[in-house]
């Protein structure tokens, strides 16, 4: 029995065979019929000619701009391991967006009660706190992102005037005892 399965075996591989060379037999004749034809032939073999160079042509230019990313790839990222390039500092603008979105990751810090503005590489920080533990928990918070050099903190409690309006009002009210000012500030004229 196994005698028969191996001649059966055999009998498939040859008509596969045939079968094969026949299937290449016939697509030569038709590529030659195609290629050698007397009317048309030349301009197959040179439209089939141009599009081969042309696909060669391009699979070498994408092959090799590859191999420049990947080589400048992994130059940059040995680099980057061997020697690290500390980040540059940031100022106005940068360090601003930077100080807002560290800053308010911590959702105990009232976003809508502080304004921040940067000077250099200073914040200014300004608003109204509800606790001086809030006040010291905000300026370390920003103290400790990267970029900042200083804090100059303008936060005050409820009903206290802001630290830099205290040496204004001082004045104010001083000119207006030297001066013999109003108490109160005049009407306005555009409400009558």
């Amino acid at each position: 029995m196994s005698w028969r399965m191996s001649k059966r075996t055999d009998t498939s591989r040859n008509r596969t065979r045939w079968w094969l060379g026949v299937g290449i037999l016939t697509a030569s004749a038709a590529l030659s019929a195609y290629f050698l034809d007397p009317v048309r032939g030349h301009g197959r073999r040179v439209r089939v000619a141009e599009r081969t160079g042309h696909i060669a042509r391009q699979t070498r230019t994408n092959a090799a701009r590859k191999a420049r990313y990947m080589s400048k790839t992994m130059t940059a990222r040995a680099r980057h391991f061997i020697e690290p390039v500390p980040a540059a500092p940031a100022e106005g603008r940068a360090l601003l967006d930077r100080v807002e979105s560290e800053l308010f990751e911590d959702r105990s810090i009232p976003h809508g009660r502080l304004s921040l503005e940067v000077e250099g590489t200073t914040v200014v920080v300004r608003g109204e706190i509800d606790s001086r533990e809030q006040m010291t928990q905000i300026e370390d918070a920003i103290r400790e992102i990267a970029g900042v050099t200083s804090v100059a903190n303008l936060m005050h409690l409820p009903g206290t005037p802001a630290p830099n309006k205290a040496a204004a009002l001082a004045a104010s009210a001083q000119a207006r005892g030297r001066h013999g000012w109003p108490a109160e500030a005049p009407p306005d004229v555009d409400s009558e």
